[in-house]
């Protein structure tokens, strides 16, 4: 419909800019939600990928724990600045690496020589390292003093300072350090980036490390590097050959002293900061610290498989969008994980939620968009003429909610839409006539059950296109199919003419005249398609066969016995001609008799064709025996001998019309006779087989030649044999007549020059 068709594009230009909206939507809020990362999702995904990784710890490197032990045997917490003197002089004499003093040192010692003969250790050592702070603003209050640094002979003798700060989450865990920090101007590292820089055997410097801050990989929880104790150390408890080429990382790890961070949400135990930063450094070392992605290219990353899935939701069937949405998720987790083995970090729970966003957006739209449509399409149905009348329920306008509403009417429209195509079909089955509606270029759209029944072949309807029609359908002599179809065009104005394409015969020899017309929508006037029927003309082709044959039946066999007896008259007045008396009366009633027998059997046939048979209890062996009785005389003259053998114990009943059985019966058994040779012999059978009563006749006479013997049974038909050539084709076709109003069958089998034998076949009253 020209109106359905307008309504549906607006509707999908209306789709189309509201997806584009939805997109522009989508999109910020991707970004949005990508702000927020990572998210406690992400950081448990994060925790549970790093928990797996199963990279050891360098056996290189060593803590120097300031334990409980420590403090209860060197005393309460902060030592004197000899005792760390100490400390370094005993790692220098057992030939340490490097030392890592993870205790802030910030605070000039109150006697000066401390700091001189600690930074003299130092010295001689030559590769430890001091860590400095950077206060954060929130914790100034009012002191401008946010860096703090070791005192100058610490500063001066130390390899390098560095600041020691660790990032904490939103969830509290520590998994993140700036490696570089710029605080007024300066930029300060991170303490295990000098450490790294010395200790790499590629040189590096800090200008290569990256500006945004890195994230640790943990290499086990806390106590994973080797721990020896401060107290033990300085003692001399520990063997020189532990301490040999390590690097050390002295710190606190007794509980109420030093920084303690919980490094994973899948442990509940605390680090202390001097393994973080052991950890840190072995990861510094060997390049396996994980970078975040940068947070623009992240937003993008978090929008691609919203595009994706609008993309996809525009082109795919709506019931694959769930697999489209859980195949993005599957592939933004593993995108994710990948980057997390190239050490990058990706979180990838903001994309996921903005996706589940997108899913119910697109399947609200999409349905939204969908009622709508539907809602309006359901308004131009009611609107359409109905095939059927109908008269719209009362609980669709007002029962139940909006939505209820709606698939009531659904139901309705559908209902009426089958119920008005199951009309259509059961009124198209049940015309008389088969009919085949086509496409403009002779498809077969539609075709009713007596157009199928002529196309049925092994089981299957194989007709597909009109041009297959000929293989079912035999046209005339004088027609070719291709002068049928395709049809010349026409004007448009002429699209309701009928045309006839001629006569043609199925496979069952019945008569059709083909006539077809050009079909036209409502909305278009222009042709649509081939409507092509076929006229049943059996039924007249056979009356006009008949009648063809019966003028001629009249017009000459009945006319002859007259004209050869008006013949003999004339001659008899011509003496020289004349017969004898007795002669004439014998050849005048000869003539006079055929021509009586032949009206008889003409108003016979006639009558037994046109009206209903008297049927009753007919005991059909008293009939096959009444008619031998009339017909021993004639084969009594022509000395031809009659067998009959009739065995039926009951008498063989049937229900029938006694005298037009007995007429047939008796035309059989004088056909046999009248064409059996003097001499010759005629068995009369009868029995009953299962339902049937059964007649044969068997004659060894002449016989019918193989040609005839398919029109043996046809009104004013007989063969063409000079023997056969006194008969006048009725007595034949009124046993067949019979027969067939008998419900019975009759046939024969013959052969020329050895007889014939005619078999009937009648319904046994108790079969």
């Amino acid at each position: 419909m020209t109106q359905g068709s307008s309504l549906s594009k607006t509707l999908y230009r209306r789709f189309v800019m509201t997806w584009c909206a939805m997109g522009c939507l989508l999109l910020p809020i991707a970004f949005f939600l990508y702000s927020l990362s990572p998210l406690l999702s992400d950081n448990f995904l994060y925790d549970a990928w790093l928990s797996r990784q199963s990279e050891p710890p360098s056996d290189d490197i060593l803590v120097v724990a300031i334990d409980e032990p420590s403090l209860q045997a060197l005393g309460r917490w902060p030592w004197s600045r000899d005792v760390h003197t100490q400390l370094i002089e005993k790692l220098n004499a057992a030939g340490v690496q490097s030392i890592v003093l993870d205790v802030l040192l910030v605070e000039p010692s109150r006697l000066p020589e401390e700091d001189r003969r600690l930074a003299n250790a130092m010295q001689r050592h030559g590769s430890t390292y001091l860590p400095m702070a950077l206060l954060s603003e929130s914790l100034l209050e009012g002191n401008t003093r946010d860096i703090l640094i070791p005192p100058s002979p610490l500063l001066s003798a130390a390899k390098g300072v560095g600041h020691i700060n660790v990032m904490l989450d939103t969830d509290g865990v520590a998994r993140s350090v700036e490696l570089l920090v710029e605080r007024r101007g300066d930029i300060w590292p991170q303490l295990m980036t000098l450490l790294a820089d010395a200790e790499k055997k590629a040189g590096n410097n800090t200008s290569n490390w990256p500006t945004e801050a890195v994230r640790i990989p943990f290499r086990g929880p806390a106590g994973s590097y080797p721990t020896v104790s401060y107290h033990d150390v300085l003692m001399g408890y520990v063997p020189a050959s532990l301490l040999r080429d390590r690097t050390v990382l002295v710190g606190m790890t007794a509980l109420g002293l030093g920084d303690r961070y919980n490094v994973s949400l899948l442990s509940s135990g605390l680090m202390p900061g001097v393994e973080v930063h052991a950890h840190l450094f072995d990861a510094l070392r060997d390049e396996t610290y994980i970078r975040q992605v940068d947070s623009w290219l992240g937003a993008f990353l978090a929008s691609l498989p919203i595009v994706i899935l609008l993309l996809l939701a525009w082109w795919l069937r709506f019931r694959y969008l769930l697999v489209v949405v859980l195949s993005l998720g599957v592939g933004v987790l593993c995108a994710s994980l990948v980057a997390l083995n190239f050490r990058w970090w990706w979180p990838p729970f903001s994309s996921l939620i903005a996706l589940g966003i997108a899913f119910i957006a697109i399947v609200w739209q999409s349905q939204a968009a969908l009622l709508s449509w539907f809602e309006r399409e359901l308004e131009l149905l009611y609107q359409e003429p109905s095939i059927l009348p109908f008269k719209v329920p009362d609980d669709i306008r007002g029962e139940g909610g909006k939505l209820y509403q709606q698939s009531q009417a659904l139901e309705f429209a559908l209902g009426r839409i089958v119920e008005g195509r199951r009309f259509i079909l059961d009124a198209m089955h049940s015309l008389p006539l088969p009919i085949f509606i086509l496409n403009k270029k002779g498809k077969v759209l539609l075709a009713n059950k007596k157009a199928l029944a002529i196309c049925w072949e092994d089981g299957e309807y194989v007709i597909d296109h009109i041009d297959d029609l000929p293989s079912f359908l035999t046209f005339g002599d004088n027609q070719d199919f291709s002068t049928i179809w395709p049809p010349q065009i026409t004007e448009i104005n002429d699209v309701n003419g009928i045309r006839v394409g001629g006569l043609c015969t199925d496979r069952n020899s019945r008569t059709y005249r083909l006539e077809m017309g050009e079909l036209s929508t409502t909305a278009n006037s222009a042709a649509g398609g081939w409507l092509v029927w076929l006229v049943d003309l059996t039924s007249e082709v056979e009356a006009e066969a008949q009648r063809s044959s019966m003028l001629s039946f009249l017009s000459h066999d009945m006319k002859a016995p007259q004209a050869r007896a008006l013949a003999f008259l004339e001659a008899q007045n011509d003496p020289a001609s004349a017969a004898t008396p007795a002669n004439f009366h014998s050849y005048l009633e000869q003539c006079l008799t055929m021509g009586l027998g032949m009206i008889n059997d003409f108003i016979n046939l006639t009558r037994a064709k046109s009206f209903e048979l008297k049927k009753e209890f007919v005991l059909f062996e008293d009939v096959v025996m009444e008619v031998l009785d009339q017909v021993y005389p004639l084969a009594k003259i022509k000395n031809i001998k009659i067998v009959s053998e009739l065995k039926d114990e009951d008498g063989a009943p049937v229900m029938g019309d006694k005298s037009y059985l007995a007429r047939a019966v008796f035309n059989l058994i004088e056909n046999a006779v009248k064409y059996t040779l003097s001499g010759g012999k005629v068995n009369i059978q009868m029995c009953r087989k299962g339902q049937w009563v059964v007649l044969q006749v068997t004659d060894n006479g002449v016989g019918i030649d193989s040609n005839d013997i398919n029109t043996i049974f046809d009104d004013y038909t007989r063969s063409d044999k000079d023997s056969m050539a006194e008969g006048h084709g009725l007595g034949l076709a009124l046993v067949k007549t019979v027969v067939a109003k008998h419900g019975g069958e009759i046939y024969c089998e013959s052969e020329l020059g050895k007889g014939s034998q005619f078999t009937m076949k009648l319904p046994s009253i108790d079969g």
